[in-house]
């Protein structure tokens, strides 16, 4: 990397990290680039020369926060736990970063923010590190002859598909259960779908 593009780099972070600390402390509502500008130091319209427009500025940010929620549930790995039990601690993690950190909920699965630039997806891949995670995790639960290899990609759709739609419930206030009732049941569906194969 030469040094025109170490500095536009390092450009690209100042307004990242400026975004997400008014995401963190506003919300997606009340970011707008005069903002991002403001708090990184510079002009609005330089945003503009290292991001096509807001959402694109915001896809960066989504993608940053995504690896930071990966660092929150691979904090979470023990060696030699039990797979399904590894499951479950990664499932409760999830379900509650995100209900500690909203703004990057909406963000992911609220927000139309249009085509990801192909730096973002290069580096995501197909799937983001923590939904790569999951797979690996019920993967190691096939491995150990709690359910069969061919049910790995089902049951990682519906247990994700659950977690989301709790936390949809929960952040939008459609829920009065408790946070501890919703991990509840969480384990209970986790210890329910990997379950020793018939």
């Amino acid at each position: 990397m030469n040094n025109k593009e170490l500095q536009s780099q390092r450009m690209k972070r100042y307004f990242i990290d400026a975004a997400k600390e008014i995401l963190a402390e506003d919300g997606v509502k009340k970011l707008s680039v005069r903002k991002v500008g403001d708090r990184a130091g510079y002009s609005y319209a330089t945003i503009y020369n290292y991001f096509r427009d807001v959402n694109e500025l915001l896809t960066y940010c989504l993608a940053d926060m995504l690896e930071d929620a990966y660092r929150a549930l691979i904090a979470e790995k023990e060696e030699g736990l039990d797979p399904r039990v590894q499951l479950i601690r990664y499932g409760e993690r999830y379900f509650s970063y995100f209900s500690e950190n909203p703004v990057l909920f909406q963000l992911l699965f609220i927000e139309d923010l249009g085509t990801e630039p192909e730096e973002v997806t290069e580096k995501m891949g197909d799937l983001p590190s923590v939904g790569q995670l999951l797979i690996e995790s019920i993967a190691a639960c096939a491995m150990a002859g709690y359910i069969l290899e061919d049910e790995v990609e089902v049951l990682a759709e519906l247990i994700a598909s659950s977690i989301h739609g709790k936390l949809l419930f929960v952040l939008k206030r459609r829920s009065l259960e408790s946070q501890d009732v919703v991990l509840k049941k969480i384990r209970s569906e986790i210890r329910y779908l990997i379950r020793r194969k018939r």
